[in-house]
């Protein structure tokens, strides 16, 4: 034998136990997802984020199931991996993002969904709308790369378009939160933060139903702006609406208190916004301006309330989609928050909670009903979720998907609220009826 020769090595590390995992209960090696501290100073408002403004995730998270009795040859089992794709400034809300994730992963473990440790690894990969495309796209090749069996995010629609042939390519499927009609694909699935064109007709429908007639409409250029404008101008149209002034909003858009002047002068009763919330600020300054009230509406970039607080102050007034349900009604809404209270010593209530904790669910238990850690047995496992109680919208709310359905929230998930002198009033689920209902 040669003495030149050498020997092989591992490849990779060899698994670790760290030696945490409880008898009774799962348990994760931190105490919550993000260095924000249980001891912060809540804010004032229950629908504001519950972190802080440039708070980070941990680096390594790993969930261990109960251990039950069980005892192993001794060799420990190395985590399957869930990445987290942040693609977005998402201010106070990177805690009520993970934190949820990890109650979700911990109950289901504890339901008996999975038993095998599970680790969270968190790309803060932002790109499109207001930084490049390339990094959402380079943040999750990176997540694939390390190894995960699924993604959770990302959030906004241009960057779920933006990565869908990725995801496609790559075959490492991804949960988004995103409202754009045409991201759904054999790895793209959603749990949706609202619909754009369902949102489009929502506002329209809410309008009538209110009585007004003479509506002003705003929209933003982007991969989502076009479909926001026309299933609005269609929907507004068969029902007899009248818009006063079509107006397409650049990222920094010039001329909007004219625009508003114009809406107003013209005898404007109402205002319906369709876009991805970096306006309502511009709407804050320029109300007060022309001290002008008008009733207004806009899609589910409303449910930026929870974002920072600032972003509440500029939402003022405003109805829009939202998809928290009544208080007090979903079952599973107030348990989930129950044991979020008990598990990170803090409550928050926005909407990004449930989101959270919904979209985690979907990533464990298609874990779970995988023949194996594999994306792709992940994705078939995915599409055998049937009818999962969901902790956003109404209480018949439930999530469910299948070969060729990717969208997941089905039922009443999405409703209207309106934040009006600090305070988020639920205004309704949107059950709307055909006329010849009420000619009869």
């Amino acid at each position: 034998m040669s003495e030149e020769n050498e020997l092989v090595e591992r490849m990779y590390p060899a698994p670790v136990d760290l030696g945490i995992a409880q008898p009774d209960r799962a348990t994760t090696n931190v105490r919550s997802g993000t260095n924000t501290t249980a001891e912060q100073e809540a804010n004032e408002l229950w629908y504001h984020g519950g972190g802080q403004k440039g708070e980070k995730a941990w680096k390594d998270i790993v969930i261990y199931p109960p251990t039950r009795g069980m005892t192993t040859q001794g060799d420990p089992f190395e985590p399957a991996k869930i990445g987290v794709l942040v693609d977005m400034d998402i201010g106070q809300l990177l805690a009520d993002w993970l934190d949820p994730t990890i109650l979700a992963i911990e109950d289901a473990m504890n339901e008996g969904v999975y038993d095998r440790p599970v680790q969270l690894i968190v790309a803060d990969a932002r790109g499109l709308p207001r930084e490049n495309y390339k990094k959402v796209r380079d943040g999750y090749e990176w997540l694939c790369d390390q190894g995960c069996v699924a993604i959770l995010g990302p959030m906004i629609s241009d960057n779920s378009l933006n990565i869908q042939e990725t995801v496609n390519r790559r075959k490492v499927p991804v949960i988004g939160w995103t409202g754009a009609w045409r991201f759904a694909s054999e790895y793209c699935f959603t749990i949706a933060n609202g619909d754009i064109p369902t949102e489009g007709v929502m506002c329209a429908q809410w309008l009538a139903a209110k009585g007004f007639k003479n509506v002003g409409m705003f929209w933003e250029q982007g991969s989502s702006g076009g479909d926001y404008a026309e299933f609005f101008r269609e929907e507004a149209g068969r029902l007899g609406l009248t818009i006063t002034r079509d107006v397409k909003l650049g990222p920094n858009p010039r001329g909007f208190v004219d625009h508003l002047r114009a809406m107003r002068d013209g005898g404007t009763e109402a205002i319906y916004y369709g876009g991805y919330g970096y306006a309502t600020f511009n709407f804050a300054k320029g109300f007060k301006e022309l001290d002008w009230d008008p009733p207004r509406v806009m899609g589910t970039a409303f449910m930026f309330y929870s974002n920072t607080n600032e972003w509440a102050e500029g939402l003022e007034g405003w109805h829009g989609v939202d998809q928290l349900g009544e208080d007090g009604t979903n079952p599973n809404y107030e348990a989930m928050i129950d044991r979020f209270q008990k598990r990170f010593g803090r409550t928050s209530k926005n909407v990004v909670v449930a989101l959270a904790y919904d979209t985690a669910r979907v990533a464990i238990h298609g874990l779970g009903n995988a023949s194996m850690a594999t994306p792709e047995e992940v994705m078939r496992g995915m599409e055998r979720i049937r009818w999962m109680p969901a902790t956003n919208g109404g209480p018949a709310t439930y999530i469910q998907f299948g070969p060729w359905d990717r969208k997941g929230y089905k039922g009443d998930f999405l409703t209207i609220r309106e934040l009006r002198g600090g305070e988020l009033r639920f205004d309704g689920y949107h059950r709307p009826q055909h006329p010849s209902n009420r000619e009869s």
